[in-house]
C-alpha cells in the first residue's frame, strides 16, 4: 500500500491507498473499451450497460434514473471511491460468472443505484425510497495527505459494501480474492473482551466466595439498554439495587472494573478480509491460524485505517433458496416478493424452520403478531425484531389495525405512514429533514449521524437550525419539537431501511418456496444442515414441521437411502452420511458396502463390512439407526452380535462362516455351541481354545454390560439411539416409552390445544436449563425441553406450588439430555411446573459411557 518510507524523516502512513483491480479484456470489449481505459471510464460504461440490460433506457421515468446515476458516479469520482466500487464489482461479477448465488444487498449499499446497475446489489432503490446519501456522505468522506503531499483516504470513513454469498461456495470467492490480490490479503483479527456481566460475576465468586447462583444474581442486575449491556459504571447509575450492592462490595466492584473490557482472547472475523495496495506484510503484522490462514495482527477497526476491508458473509439461506430453485427449475429472480400468496401464509404463521430473518424466536413472535400483509410490512418486521425496537411492536399493531395520523404536517404524516406512525428507519429521519425542514439529503444524513452518535458539542447547533427552519417555513413549533425528540429517542433503535428491505425480500422468497414447494424446500434445508454447527438440531426442527405439510422423513435404509437426503415419492429419505458416527472418511467404504445386492445372513453383513473397510463403530451406528432394516426389538441384539464377531480373529471368523449351516447365524449362540462341542476348524485345530475363549469373554464383557443395562428400556433405548444418531425418532414418540409406567401424557406439539390454567402431564428431554434468583429474591429454573414432536419452555419456581424448586433440586440432578416427567399448568405464555421427576434411564451407547457411571 505504501512505498518505502524509510527515506523520509518523520513520515508516517496516514490513511488508505485503494488497490487497483484489473478488468478482463472480454469485459472491456463488451463495453467498448480497451485496456488503457481509466477506472472512471470503466465504471461509467458498466453503469450504462446496466441501464440497458435492465430495460431502464425504455422506461418512462428514465430521466430520474439517468440523473441519479450521474449524481452517484460524480460523487464516487469526487471522493476517490471509484476504485473501491470497482473492487466490489469485480468480486460480485466473479460470483455471477461462476453461478455463485449472492444476496440482494446488505447494509446501506442497497441505497445505491449504481451498485444495482453494476449487479453488486439486486434492489432498485428508486421505487423503494432508498437514499444514496445514507450509503455515501460527502461530509463524512475525507482525504488526508502525508508530508510529501501524497493523497490517502480516511479508511474508517469509507462506505461499506458488505456482500452475502452462498455459504457452501464462499471459499471459492475468498480463493479468487486471494489469487487476484496475491500477497496483499489476509483475514482479520478480532478481540473478545471481558464484558461487565462476566467481570462482576467472576469477581463476586473470587473475592466474595459467592456460589454460582449468587454470582448470577449480581450479574443479572447489570441492565441492558436496546440490547447493549451497560458498563459497570453506568449500571450503578441505572440500577439503584446494583449501586447499593457495589457500595457494600467496594473491593469486588473495583477489581471487576480493572478487568472490564480487557482482551479475553482473540479470534478470526467470520466474514472480514483485508485487501492492501501492496504487500500486506509491509503494512501490518501478520500471524497464522492453526489452519494455516494468514490473519492481520490488528483488529477490524485498526485495519480499516490502513487498507480496504471486505465483508464476505456465507449465508446458508442463500444456499437453501437457490438449491430449491434448481430442483424445481426456476430462477429466484422470477419470484415476486409482493405475491399475495406469501402474505396469506404469514397470516397464520407457525412453521419458521428454514425461513430467512423470521425464524429466530424473537423475529418469529414479532412476525406472528404483526401478520405482515406486504413486503413493506415484512421489512418493518425485520426492523421491529431488534432489542431497541421491540418496545414499539404493540403500538405498530394498534396503528395497523386503526391508523391514526399525527395531523401535524401532510408530508410528515406521509413519511410516518411508511411504518404505521412508528419511526423505524434512519431514512425516515432523513426524509423528514429534507421534505419538512428543507435540508438537503446530505445535510439530513449529517444531522442523523451527529444525533445518533450523541455528539454533544455539535447537537445544539443543529437543534437551532431545525427550529429556525421551522420558523422560517411557518411550521408549528410542535413539528420541530416532535422531530427533535424523535431524532434523539430513535438514535438507539432506528434501522437502515436499505438493509431491512433487502433482507425482507429474501425472507419473502423463502416463504414462497417453502409453501409452494415444501418437499424441495425441506430437502434443501436438510441437505444444508451439514453446514450448521448442530446439524441434528436442524433435522429435528424439520421433522417437527413435516407433518403439517403432509411429508414424512423416512428413516435411513442401506439399500434405499442415498448418501445425502433425497426425495422418495411424496416424502424425503434420510441420507446415510447424516447419521452421527458416519465420518467423511467412511463414505467411500459405505458406498462399496451399499453397492452389495443383498445379504443372505448376518455373517455376510459383517464380512462385507470388514472387506469394505467399515469399522465397527460405523456398522453399529447403521444398526442402531435402523439402516439395516432390522426390527426395533432386535437391533440391540444385532449390535451385540456385530461386536462379538468383531472380537473374533480372521481365522475364527472364517470358520464360523464355513460352519454356519451347522451352528446357525445367531453368532452368540454359535460361539456357545462351538465351545460346548469343542468344534474343530478347517486346519484341524479347535475353532476357539479354552484359553482363547477367556480372552474373548474379557473383551466381550463390557459390550454385554451395555446390552444388559439397556435391555429393560427397549422402547426408550430405540428412541434414544434414533434421536442421538439421526436427530429424531421414527419408531416411537417419547411419551410412548413411559405411558405404561407413568400413565397418559400429552405430546409437546399438543400443548397449544390446552386451555389456559389447565393441568397436564408430559415428558421431555432437557435441551437447556438454567437456575437464577429473581429480583424479588426467589429462585427459579427455566427448562427448554423437546420430545421430538415439538419444543417448549417450562418454569419452576420456589413458591407455594405443590413442590418447590429447592425440594426438586435436593432430590434430583438435572443435566442436559436427561428426561423429565412433568406435571404442569398452562399459563399465559409459559408452562408452570407443579411437580417433576428425573427418569433414571441413562442409555449406554459406547464403552466410554461405562466409565462415566
Amino acid at each position: 500500500m505504501f512505498e518505502d518510507f524509510s527515506v523520509y524523516d518523520d513520515c508516517e502512513p496516514v490513511g488508505v491507498e485503494l488497490p487497483k483491480t484489473s478488468v478482463s479484456e472480454a469485459v472491456l470489449s463488451s463495453i467498448g473499451l480497451g485496456k488503457e481505459s481509466s477506472t472512471k471510464e470503466i465504471m461509467y460504461e458498466l453503469t450504462r450497460k446496466g441501464l440497458r440490460d435492465k430495460g431502464i433506457t425504455k422506461n418512462d421515468n428514465k430521466k430520474e434514473y439517468f440523473d441519479r446515476a450521474k449524481q452517484e458516479l460524480e460523487t464516487f469520482e469526487e471522493l476517490g471511491f471509484t476504485d473501491y466500487i470497482l473492487l466490489n464489482w469485480d468480486v460480485l461479477n466473479f460470483c455471477h460468472e461462476n453461478s455463485i448465488p449472492t444476496g440482494a444487498g446488505r447494509g446501506s449499499a442497497a441505497g445505491s443505484l449504481v451498485l444495482y446497475l453494476l449487479g453488486v446489489t439486486n434492489i432498485d432503490p428508486i421505487p423503494h425510497n432508498l437514499f444514496f446519501e445514507r450509503f455515501v456522505s460527502k461530509s463524512r468522506a475525507k482525504k488526508v495527505y502525508d508530508k510529501r503531499n501524497k493523497e490517502f483516504l480516511v479508511g474508517s470513513l469509507l462506505p461499506d459494501v458488505d456482500s452475502d454469498i452462498s455459504y457452501e461456495q464462499r471459499q471459492k470467492v475468498i480463493q479468487y480474492i486471494e489469487e487476484k490480490h496475491e500477497g496483499r490479503t489476509a483475514k482479520i483479527l478480532t478481540f473478545n473482551t471481558f464484558s461487565s456481566k462476566l467481570c462482576i460475576r467472576e469477581a463476586t465468586k473470587y473475592f466474595d466466595g459467592a456460589k454460582e447462583e449468587q454470582a448470577n444474581a449480581v450479574s443479572d442486575m447489570i441492565p441492558k439498554l436496546h440490547g447493549k449491556v451497560s458498563s459497570l459504571e453506568n449500571a450503578r447509575e441505572e440500577n439503584e439495587k446494583f449501586d447499593n450492592w457495589a457500595k457494600n462490595h467496594n473491593r469486588t466492584f473495583i477489581n471487576a472494573k480493572k478487568i472490564e473490557n480487557l482482551i479475553k482472547n482473540t479470534g478470526v472475523h467470520p466474514s472480514g478480509i483485508a485487501i492492501c495496495s501492496q504487500s500486506i506484510g509491509d503494512v501490518v503484522p501478520l500471524q497464522k491460524t492453526k489452519d494455516g490462514d494468514l490473519i492481520t495482527g490488528y483488529n477490524m477497526h485498526d485495519v480499516a485505517d490502513l487498507m480496504v476491508k471486505f465483508d464476505i458473509l456465507g449465508l446458508r439461506t442463500l444456499t437453501i433458496a437457490h438449491r430449491t430453485c434448481d430442483k424445481i427449475g426456476i430462477n429466484i429472480d422470477e419470484i415476486d416478493p409482493n405475491d399475495d400468496f406469501i402474505y396469506e401464509k404469514l397470516q397464520d404463521y407457525n412453521h419458521p424452520e428454514g425461513l430467512f430473518q423470521i425464524s429466530a424466536n424473537t423475529n418469529f413472535r414479532v412476525c406472528q403478531d404483526v401478520k405482515p400483509d406486504n413486503l413493506n410490512e415484512l421489512s418493518d418486521v425485520v426492523a421491529l425484531a431488534r432489542p431497541g425496537a421491540l418496545q414499539f411492536v404493540d403500538e405498530y399493531i394498534r396503528q395497523k389495525q386503526a391508523p391514526k395520523s399525527s395531523e401535524l404536517h401532510k408530508e410528515l404524516d406521509e413519511i410516518l405512514s411508511w411504518s404505521k406512525n412508528v419511526i423505524l428507519y434512519q431514512e425516515q429521519l432523513m426524509q423528514i429533514a429534507n421534505k419538512v425542514f428543507g435540508l438537503t439529503l446530505e445535510e439530513a444524513e449529517t444531522l442523523r449521524r451527529i444525533v445518533g452518535k450523541k455528539k454533544a458539542d455539535e447537537m445544539p447547533k443543529w437543534r437551532d437550525r431545525i427550529y429556525q427552519a421551522a420558523e422560517d417555513l411557518g411550521l408549528d413549533s410542535q413539528i420541530s419539537e416532535f422531530y427533535w425528540g424523535a431524532l434523539q429517542a430513535s438514535a438507539d433503535y432506528s434501522f437502515n431501511k436499505s438493509h431491512s428491505f433487502a433482507y425482507a425480500e429474501l425472507a419473502a422468497k423463502t416463504v414462497y418456496l417453502k409453501y409452494k414447494y415444501p418437499r424441495e424446500f425441506f430437502l434443501s434445508v436438510l441437505e444444508s444442515s451439514e453446514f450448521d454447527p448442530d446439524p441434528l438440531s436442524v433435522i429435528a426442527s424439520v421433522h417437527q414441521e413435516l407433518d403439517h405439510f403432509g411429508i414424512k422423513l423416512l428413516p435411513p435404509n442401506l439399500f434405499k437411502s442415498e448418501m445425502n437426503f433425497s426425495i422418495e415419492g411424496d416424502n424425503v429419505r434420510y441420507g446415510l452420511n447424516s447419521i452421527k458416527g458416519i465420518s467423511s472418511k467412511s463414505i467411500e467404504s459405505l458406498i462399496n458396502f451399499k453397492g452389495s445386492d443383498g445379504f443372505s445372513s448376518k455373517y455376510d453383513v459383517f464380512s462385507a463390512a470388514k472387506s469394505c473397510g467399515i469399522n465397527i463403530s460405523v456398522l453399529v451406528a447403521l444398526i442402531q439407526a435402523g439402516a439395516m432394516g432390522e426390527a426395533t426389538d432386535k437391533r440391540s441384539r444385532l449390535v451385540l452380535e456385530a461386536q462379538a464377531f468383531n472380537i473374533l480373529t480372521d481365522r475364527e471368523k472364517r470358520n464360523f462362516i464355513l460352519f454356519k449351516d451347522r451352528f446357525g447365524d445367531d453368532i452368540l449362540h454359535a460361539i456357545s455351541k462351538v465351545i460346548e462341542v469343542k468344534a474343530i476348524a478347517d486346519d484341524g485345530r479347535p475353532i476357539i481354545k479354552e484359553s482363547r475363549f477367556e480372552t474373548f469373554k474379557k473383551k466381550f464383557k463390557s459390550y454385554k454390560e451395555i446390552f444388559d443395562k439397556n435391555k429393560p428400556y427397549r422402547k426408550f433405548s430405540n428412541w434414544w439411539y434414533e434421536n442421538s444418531l439421526l436427530g429424531y425418532s421414527y419408531s416411537f414418540d417419547l411419551k410412548d416409552c413411559f405411558e405404561d409406567e407413568f400413565g397418559s401424557m400429552v405430546c409437546l406439539k399438543d400443548l397449544d390445544e390446552i386451555s389456559e390454567n389447565s393441568k397436564f402431564k408430559t415428558v421431555c428431554q432437557v435441551k437447556d436449563f438454567f437456575t437464577r434468583i429473581s429480583q424479588n429474591g426467589n429462585k427459579y429454573m427455566l427448562i427448554e425441553g423437546s420430545d421430538n414432536t415439538a419444543s417448549a419452555s417450562f418454569l419452576m419456581m420456589d413458591n407455594s406450588r405443590s413442590e418447590t424448586l429447592s425440594d426438586f433440586l435436593d432430590q434430583y440432578k438435572v443435566s442436559k439430555d436427561c428426561v423429565l416427567i412433568l406435571n404442569a399448568s398452562k399459563g399465559r405464555g409459559s408452562n408452570f411446573i407443579d411437580s417433576a421427576r428425573v427418569v433414571d434411564t441413562k442409555i449406554m451407547m459406547k464403552l466410554m459411557d461405562l466409565k462415566k457411571k
